[in-house]
């Protein structure tokens, strides 16, 4: 399966740049990166609207967000290409540890909201 790495430019030529393409080829997939000079003209010359081809052309759009699980202004029109050809959308996990609640903070997260 072609996939899509949706990821803001500060992510660019970082180890976890690296090691999420190293995660996804592991899981069989074929990367396609944006951080390429190709990709750099193409958005020169093009703006957002050069990356459609590639929610034409791969089967899924796999992102990341940032740390604080933001979801950067072009990363998210990126998503929004793949949405409109019907194609999945997929997460790299990001602080999974901050968001995951104790039990005692589940209990009442669910008392609060009307849970039992």
């Amino acid at each position: 399966m072609k996939v899509y790495y949706a990821h803001c430019v500060s992510i660019y030529d970082t180890p976890q740049e690296a090691r999420d393409i190293e995660t996804l080829k592991a899981c069989g997939f074929d990367v396609v990166n944006p951080n390429t000079p190709e990709c750099d003209a193409g958005y020169k010359a093009r703006g957002m609207e050069y990356f459609k081809k590639f929610a034409e052309e791969c089967d899924a759009v796999v992102f990341r967000g940032l740390p604080d699980g933001s979801i950067p202004a072009g990363v998210a029109r990126e998503i929004e290409m793949f949405r409109a050809e019907g194609k999945p959308v997929l997460e790299l996990p990001s602080n999974t540890v901050r968001r995951v609640l104790s039990v005692e903070v589940t209990r009442q997260y669910l008392k609060e909201v009307g849970c039992r």
